[in-house]
């Protein structure tokens, strides 16, 4: 069977397309939806690219002939007060409902997509939350979600600059996160979002981009801060020019990398993550075949 979902995040929109358990194809356009969010409300012109975005990816999974389409949101669209606005707009340009997740039901997602087997931590550093979560087997035990992540932070501090700042702003709104989990014994931690992937790209130096070379790439603690503290130096135009960095990630990269070391402050026993392509999108379509 064919479905399609597509992942409305604070920074991106994704697509993944599916039969059965292997994928067809995948899409991310970036909209910067958290970027417009002004007093609690989003931006009508950050809304009208979103689902533009949204009609770009639905359209992609129709012409491959798939007329199974999920589309749910996250962070950004959750938060806002005028989020109707973006609902609305998208059913009336995709015939095509938009689920709001919860961020305990978005850490579910990524859990079931990330770590479907063992006992394993799960990191999800998007970019307006950030989630936490360990369990076994595929079942949460515990987890918790952050008002933290690459947009929201840069958006924060408004400057990228000092490594120090970030990792201190990000430990600081990642706290009770960290609480919520801290004691549940894991074997392994997996780290999934586009920070993590471009981390683990620009530490192969991949070009072009390949889910298949990223896969449970380890990220290491001091390979982390030690990238942090390089991006921190670096201009967005020179970040340009970093193989296996993807141009629209430029000039959030380096808070998403403090998000990561800032998990790795607060659990000075973990040495690495490990990156996955795996994420929430997996884990919707998961959740979908069970209710079927």
């Amino acid at each position: 069977m064919k479905q399609a979902v597509i992942d409305v995040g604070s920074n991106s929109v994704r697509l993944l397309a599916m039969e059965d358990e292997l994928p067809l194809a995948r899409g991310s356009i970036t909209t910067r939806l958290m970027s417009g969010i002004i007093q609690g409300k989003m931006a009508e012109e950050a809304m009208e690219r979103t689902a533009q975005a949204v009609y770009a990816h639905v359209q992609r999974a129709r012409e491959m002939g798939i007329e199974r389409i999920y589309a749910f949101g996250t962070s950004a669209v959750r938060d806002a007060a005028n989020r109707d606005f973006l609902l609305n707009r998208v059913r009336a340009l995709c015939h095509l409902e938009l689920e709001v997740m919860s961020g305990e039901q978005e850490a579910m997602l990524a859990y079931a997509g990330a770590a479907p087997q063992g006992r394993a931590g799960v990191i999800d550093i998007g970019g307006g939350s950030t989630e936490l979560l360990c369990g076994s087997e595929g079942k949460v035990l515990r987890s918790g979600s952050a008002q933290l992540g690459a947009v929201r932070l840069l958006n924060r501090l408004g400057s990228d600059r000092d490594p120090d700042a970030l990792v201190e702003a990000a430990l600081e709104m990642l706290s009770d996160t960290v609480r919520a989990v801290q004691g549940e014994p894991v074997e392994r931690w997996i780290g999934v979002g586009g920070t993590i992937t471009s981390l683990a790209a620009m530490d192969l130096e991949l070009e072009p981009y390949s889910p298949e070379a990223i896969e449970l790439h380890p990220i290491f603690r001091g390979a982390a801060r030690a990238w942090l503290a390089r991006l921190c130096q670096m201009s967005v135009e020179q970040r340009y020019a970093l193989p296996g960095l993807q141009k629209r990630r430029a000039d959030i990269i380096a808070s998403g990398v403090a998000v990561l070391c800032a998990f790795f402050q607060a659990f000075p026993e973990v040495d690495r993550v490990l990156a996955s392509e795996h994420d929430n999108l997996e884990g919707f379509l998961r959740m979908k075949a069970r209710e079927a």
